[in-house]
């Protein structure tokens, strides 16, 4: 866990480097707690996280200074919990912290570096991990139009009986065009990839892309469609069922409708979204249909 470690501890020594030769910084907090139950009909073994039926609870504190006009650094710590239906898996408790510098290059283009650290989370590849991540992002935005580029790269030590790590990278981009006061749309794809010498039955790769449409249809209530398209397969796992002995590969295809109501801002807010996932696999075990149904809850200050 070397790698990021490092990279992790480089990003804190800079942060509090900028903040000792800024004695004048203005500073801000803010935090949020939420409660969300999710339904599925999908509800899968080595299955992911958002396929997973229960109730969670989840809350975070954030600080950010901004030594500058053009430099903001932002502290946040958050932890949470998810009660799953199934009653072979164990309530899981995960807690993190992270430092965000942000940095505008030019009135149009920002530059934004991330450390964070994740306990007990669940992942693709294994229902519990610990993270370390670092991650580089940069933003383009003139008028309506607003572009995102991303890479991470993340280190993962698996909860198993016999200790295993990964490690690997992500890719992002995101595409937003706005068309009035919480009307707009956008495009987001993202492409991963996790290796484990240990343990290579985790080895994955996963392509996404989706695409939102967020329209306001009342005072703080806004209607929600979107559709999205993930597939992934793995190194070592063999599709049960398939005649030619292959290795897993899965897809679906999700078109979704959602609820939104409150702003970006600070104050309640609440969240519905629908998803009928139409899956297909070379896996007998992962290629049923379904629908997915989530209720999010909460309070910003």
């Amino acid at each position: 866990m070397g790698r990021a470690f490092s990279l992790v501890a480089w990003v804190c020594a800079a942060s509090l480097a900028l903040i000792a030769n800024s004695a004048q910084a203005k500073t801000d907090w803010a935090a949020e707690i939420s409660l969300r139950a999710i339904e599925s009909e999908l509800d899968l073994d080595e299955g992911e996280e958002l396929d997973s039926s229960g109730i969670g609870i989840r809350g975070d504190i954030s600080f950010q200074l901004e030594p500058s006009e053009r430099t903001r650094i932002r502290f946040e710590a958050e932890a949470g919990a998810f009660d799953y239906r199934d009653e072979d898996r164990d309530t899981r408790e995960s807690y993190g912290g992270s430092i965000t510098v942000s940095h505008d290059i030019s009135d149009h283009v920002e530059v934004r570096l991330r450390a964070r650290r994740i306990e007990n989370i669940a992942v693709l590849e294994a229902n519990s991990a610990d993270q370390t991540s670092i991650g580089v992002r940069l933003q383009w935005q003139d008028g309506n139009d607003r572009v995102r580029l991303y890479a991470d790269y993340r280190e993962r030590e698996y909860d198993l009986a016999n200790p295993a790590t990964g490690d690997g990278y992500r890719i992002a981009a995101q595409y937003n065009r706005r068309i009035g006061s919480y009307h707009w749309f956008r495009i987001d794809m993202r492409h991963e990839e996790m290796e484990s010498s240990e343990s290579t039955r985790r080895n994955f790769e996963r392509r996404v892309i989706k695409a939102t449409y967020n329209r306001p249809i009342a005072k703080r209530l806004q209607l929600r469609p979107s559709i999205e398209f993930r597939e992934w397969d793995y190194e070592a796992r063999i599709a049960q069922g398939d005649p030619e002995g292959d290795l897993r590969a899965d897809r679906f295809v999700a078109p979704g409708l959602g609820l939104v109501y409150g702003r970006s801002s600070r104050g309640f807010f609440a969240r519905v979204n629908t998803e009928y996932r139409i899956r297909s696999s070379n896996d007998e075990r992962f290629g049923k249909d379904g629908i997915r149904a989530g209720v999010t809850v909460g309070f910003r200050i």
